[in-house]
């Protein structure tokens, strides 16, 4: 026996595998004798440890969970609290919200949740040139907790038994480790990439810092499974010939294995930022399929020989499977009933963009802030892409059975009429750029007629997602946008002017600073600003800021409403942030959608004014 084990031709049933000794080697083996003990099966691997540690690492990851909930919890008992003191107060009552009570919390905010990393630059792209875009930098929040993350991931992989005098022990127990690790960690690797992530509700944390997440965990996996491979593969090549290991490979279990590992190497290779940002509709389909490959071959790779890590990767994929049949159960019930299916209009606007408006066959809840993904079966059926939600109609059904339109303006059909919501438009402004946008805007000029210049064409709408900051408790709101990013800004507006005037927000004073690069970019929002400014006259609460950012000349476009300022050059985000501050009115509120630079830009100001009052900053971005 001792002779054949030398030799490398011992073999291991696979009941080594399913009943290995407790601390894991194989029973009757000790570790420095052989190689072969160590070349299969779970021979040297310290199954219980590895357990421990990948049940220490997702515990972790729930306690962070936890402790976020508990944080929220606290900000919104607080916001809600604020909200009752301030709706019937006047803006002098409303002083003591506008000063800091507690000064650590202003400066944790500064240099912590509201820094970059480096300086000042956040969602501003780092560009090798104007094609190539190498992503952007996370706070330095984000950077200690992906930081904590991914020391937490290598000091597990380290934590090995170094006083095994075989060196291809340590392997085979290196070997395990990394295995389990990056089966554990396909669970949370699973659900930040959903969309459906039950977390943004739960931690109001953006879908944007998920896909961050999500980008390092998918790191930490195929990083770990890289040397899940390399350990077994050492440890193979050392026991026998590579026409053996070859042979191997061939068994089932070894098969999906590497298919697993080479669909992970395939997914690293694609991912980096500018291979993503420039192919990214490419790289999405494409990353797809690979993840599907591999969670399939791992999950074969784990069920065949029964390892201890099958929980885990069954999870992940139940998680995936879930999330992907609920996205089409949900968008065929807000799309499809028996009197027709959703329709867009397409309406061409100046300088390369268009307004697309969706009536959807359904009642749907609008909350301010939302976004949705669109898919448009005559142009791209396989794509669907995030748009804010600029605004929203409702359709109500009388007792006749007629629909009656709700206005803009708010207005409402009579008391006496039996009111029962029966539809929902949806509207958009799209700013044509490259691949989808470009290719929805050439549509609409080609098929939008001469009179109306729009177009009608089937559509669906997944979501609405997103909308979990609600800005109803501060007296004072700032909202910033640059270009299309007006779409997140106006469902705010028009929420805090109707609360106002319904009498159930805090809000007194509400200012748009709105960047464009061109004056008839006025023209993509100006209806919908029209009639926020028409709904503020009683109250005069709301204030709008146009700032031109190119050379040409600044004058009113037709239509537009001579109670919206319009400036000539880019808006000094400092300079503005620090004039509201002077004249804050209870506690303030700053958002921002809108380019990186812009967005950077407002982050820094409201950071420097910490100090001088209490000011919360929001962004809105779509960076993945």
């Amino acid at each position: 026996m001792a002779q054949n084990l030398i030799r490398g031709e011992a073999t291991i049933s696979r009941l080594d595998v399913e009943n290995p000794s407790p601390n894991g080697t194989l029973q009757n083996h000790r570790p420095g004798t052989t190689i072969a003990p160590f070349t299969v099966g779970l021979n040297g691997v310290h199954v219980s440890t590895d357990f421990l540690l990948s049940h220490v690492l997702l515990g972790t990851l729930a306690t962070v969970g936890l402790g976020i909930i508990l944080i929220r919890l606290v900000q919104l008992g607080h916001a809600h609290l604020r909200k009752l003191l301030s709706i019937n107060a006047s803006e002098k009552e409303q002083i003591y919200f506008s000063c800091n009570h507690v000064d650590l919390w202003p400066k944790i905010k500064k240099q912590i949740i509201y820094a970059p990393i480096w300086r000042k630059r956040h969602n501003r792209e780092i560009k090798l040139s104007s094609a190539v875009s190498l992503g952007t930098l996370p706070t330095r929040l984000q950077s200690l907790l992906l930081g904590l993350y991914v020391l937490g991931n290598v000091v597990f992989c380290v934590a090995l038994d170094y006083r095994a005098e075989n060196m291809y022990a340590i392997l085979a127990e290196l070997r395990g480790r990394t295995g389990a690790l990056a089966a554990a960690n396909l669970v949370p690797l699973v659900l930040f990439a959903g969309r459906n992530n039950p977390l943004i509700v739960w931690l109001q944390v953006s879908f944007d810092t998920y896909i961050l997440l999500h980008r390092w965990t998918g790191r930490l996996v195929v990083l770990e499974t890289i040397i899940h491979t390399a350990a077994w593969a050492v440890v193979q090549a050392a026991s026998k010939r590579w026409d053996d290991v070859l042979v191997d490979l061939g068994d089932p279990y070894m098969t999906w294995g590497s298919v697993a590992a080479v669909a992970a190497i395939c997914l690293i290779l694609i991912s980096p930022g500018p291979v993503r940002h420039a192919f990214y509709e490419t790289f999405l389909n494409i990353h797809i399929i690979l993840a599907v490959l591999f969670i399939l071959g791992t999950y074969l790779h784990c069920s065949i020989p029964h390892l201890p890590a099958l929980p885990y990767v069954v999870t992940a994929g139940v998680l995936w499977a879930g999330e992907r049949f609920l996205r089409i159960l949900w968008t065929a019930k807000r799309n499809v009933s028996r009197g027709g299916s959703t329709t867009a209009d397409i309406s061409v606007l100046p300088d390369g963009a268009c307004r697309v408006t969706l009536h959807l066959p359904h009642h749907l809840r609008i909350d301010p802030g939302m976004h949705a993904y669109l898919r448009f079966p005559n142009l791209r059926p396989w794509e669907s892409h995030p748009f804010s939600i600029a605004w929203h109609e409702e359709h109500t059904k009388t007792d006749s059975g007629a629909l009656q339109h709700v206005d803009s303006a708010g207005s409402r059909l009579e008391k006496t009429t039996q009111r029962v919501p029966a539809r929902t438009s949806v509207s958009f402004v799209i700013q044509a750029r490259t691949g989808f946008t470009l290719q929805l805007w050439k549509y609409a000029q080609e098929n939008a007629s001469v009179a109306t210049l729009a177009c009608r064409t089937h559509a669906f709408l997944e979501g609405p997602y997103g909308g979990h900051h609600s800005l109803d408790s501060y007296g004072h709101v700032v909202l910033v946008a640059g270009a299309s990013g007006i779409t997140h800004q106006l469902s705010y507006i028009r929420h805090l002017l109707d609360g106002r005037q319904k009498g159930i927000v805090a809000t007194r004073r509400v200012v748009l600073v709105w960047a464009i690069r061109k004056i008839s970019h006025v023209q993509w929002a100006e209806p919908w600003l029209s009639c926020l400014v028409a709904m503020s006259r009683e109250t005069g609460m709301f204030e709008a800021r146009v700032y031109v950012t190119s050379r040409e000349g600044v004058w009113a476009p037709d239509g537009a409403d001579s109670d919206i300022e319009i400036f000539s050059g880019r808006p000094d985000m400092e300079l503005i942030i620090r004039e509201q501050v002077n004249c804050q009115v209870g506690s303030m509120c700053v958002t921002v959608c809108g380019p990186g630079g812009l967005a950077d830009d407002v982050r820094q100001a409201t950071r420097d004014v910490q100090t001088c009052g209490s000011v919360d900053f929001i962004e809105e971005a779509f960076t993945w």
